[in-house]
Parts: structure tokens; C-alpha cells; sequence
């Protein structure tokens, strides 16, 4: 059994996302006739208020530090001192809910 271009015509959709970085030759009012006056036209985009909430969210969450300093510091202190007793209860229901997540 021969299996040929598995991927069809849809392989090269991929290629041309909007921000790949690509760039354009041409330039607004290069294409139509500038002798017939014609006048050229701006399109405007408007993002919902979520869209900009989650442009905000992916900023902020991009800019955040991998590792909470403060509370790190808390930890060992108390794990130093002999203090730190972990809820083994609230630890295992997190395990068995990243499971379900990880299952569903």
C-alpha cells in the first residue's frame, strides 16, 4: 500500500501565519493607479475587552519570575529550624487533581 503526499494541499497553510515575521514588497497605493486619484483606505482592528485581558495576563506572565524568592526563603527556614510540617492531605488532593486534569 503506497501512501503519497500524506499531508495534501493543506502542508503549506502553516507557513503563512499572521507575525511569522514575513514582510511585504508592496506598499499601500503601489498597486492601483495613482494618475485615477483613488484614495486609499486604513483598516483598524478593535480587540474585546478578554482579548486585551489576555494580551495583559501573557505579558505580565512572561515577565514574572520563575521562582517566588520570598516564599522559597520561608521554606527553608522552616525546613532549617525543624518547624515545616507539609499537609500531606492537601498535597495528595492536588496530585490526584493534576491527574484528572492531565486524564480529561
Amino acid at each position: 500500500m503506497d501512501i503519497k503526499d500524506i499531508l495534501g494541499t493543506g502542508a503549506s497553510y502553516g507557513k503563512n501565519r499572521v507575525g511569522s515575521g514575513k514582510t511585504s514588497d508592496v506598499s499601500p497605493g503601489t498597486a492601483g493607479d495613482k494618475a485615477s486619484g483613488a484614495t486609499t483606505s486604513t483598516d483598524t482592528v478593535t480587540l474585546s475587552g478578554n482579548a486585551q485581558l489576555f494580551s495583559q495576563a501573557i505579558r505580565e506572565a512572561q515577565t514574572a519570575p520563575d521562582v517566588r524568592a520570598d516564599r522559597v526563603a520561608e521554606l527553608k527556614a522552616q525546613v532549617e529550624s525543624g518547624t515545616y510540617q507539609p499537609d500531606s492531605r492537601k498535597i495528595a488532593e492536588k496530585l490526584l487533581l493534576s491527574e484528572i486534569d492531565l486524564l480529561s
